[in-house]
């Protein structure tokens, strides 16, 4: 058996075993309820994250986790990094809205955020969108773009089982198949798998800040504001993109 393939049995174990963590909280040794949140929901993504990463360089997408690093895909992905910025309620923080009352926490808070957007966009822009991608007979852009964007916010669907209403769910599932097809019109673009994690984490930094670590109203007038302006504007963005890259593709196959 070679190296890797025990290295990638032993990440899948971890992984299984630290699930259960996961699922029974109350066998982290860890006094502080909150503490033990955040690491219960930290190790059983960063052990996954071991295991995708070893899996994708099983299957030979080595290239793709060393990422295309060009100054130019950054400047390109400005609009995109504005809509994860707009995640932010710094307007119901500034005005009392909203407060942050555990903010020694925020350091741990962030490695949850970082455990989420690299277990996901591992998954679902390093090893889902690529295999779609090279799938698809016709409109391969489009379509794997779409399919991937659907499974990423149906996944979210999970959230119900975790205590998330009806509403909440079908809500994020909304929005997550957006952020999904701006993340994937992303890597297609810019062959850069760790700039998506940089916007996802960043999009996920904004949004739950004051629901783990705080209270209040962090959806004010100014917010949704903010994200109607800058979500219209990525928007367009994007979808003059996706256009651009289907037409490089199609002359392409010709």
């Amino acid at each position: 058996m070679k190296k890797l393939d025990v290295f990638l049995i032993l990440a899948g174990a971890v992984f299984l075993c630290s699930v259960v963590l996961f699922a029974v909280p109350d066998l982290l040794p860890f006094r502080d309820e909150k503490i033990g949140e955040l690491v219960g929901e930290c190790v059983p993504r960063l052990a996954a994250v071991c295991f995708l990463a070893l899996l994708m360089v099983r299957l030979g997408d080595a290239r793709t986790l060393r990422g295309t690093w060009r100054g130019a895909g950054f400047v390109w992905a400005i609009p995109c990094f504005l809509v994860a910025l707009g995640n932010f309620p710094l307007s119901a923080l500034l005005t009392g809205e909203a407060n942050v009352v555990r903010p020694a926490l925020i350091p741990l808070f962030a490695l949850k955020c970082a455990s989420i957007a690299l277990f996901e966009e591992l998954f679902f822009r390093g090893i889902l969108l690529p295999a779609l991608y090279e799938r698809c007979k016709k409109q391969r852009v489009l379509l794997s773009v779409l399919i991937s964007s659907a499974l990423f916010a149906l996944m979210h669907l999970l959230n119900l089982f975790f205590g998330a209403s009806v509403a909440d769910a079908l809500l994020q599932v909304g929005y997550t198949f957006l952020i999904g097809c701006m993340l994937g019109v992303t890597m297609l673009k810019t062959g850069n798998l760790w700039l998506c994690v940089i916007l996802h984490a960043v999009f996920d930094f904004g949004g739950l800040l004051v629901s783990d670590l705080g209270t209040g109203n962090v959806h004010d007038l100014a917010f949704w504001i903010v994200t109607a302006i800058v979500g219209a504007l990525c928007a367009v963005h994007i979808v003059c993109t996706a256009v651009r890259l289907a037409g490089e593709d199609q002359r392409a196959e010709k």
